[in-house]
């Protein structure tokens, strides 16, 4: 088993294949929501990847805001 350490809300994988399954089991949960809004809201494709654009357009200002960026 793999150990992780957190500092300052980062994990640091001592494996960095478990970061790649990390990656890979996030993005199928991303795809599933995404599949589920979709079907719940009966919006089309182009929508959906228009509310990624913008929640990925959010993620980051959020982050240029924690380092105080411009």
């Amino acid at each position: 088993m793999a150990s992780t350490v957190t500092v300052s809300n980062k994990i640091y994988m001592a494996n960095p294949d478990q970061k790649t399954i990390l990656i890979e089991q996030a993005s199928k949960d991303l795809i599933e929501i995404c599949k589920k809004f979709q079907d719940d809201s009966g919006s089309s494709n182009s929508e959906v990847k228009a509310l990624l654009k913008e929640i990925s357009i959010l993620w980051n200002t959020e982050e240029k805001s924690k380092f105080r960026f411009r």
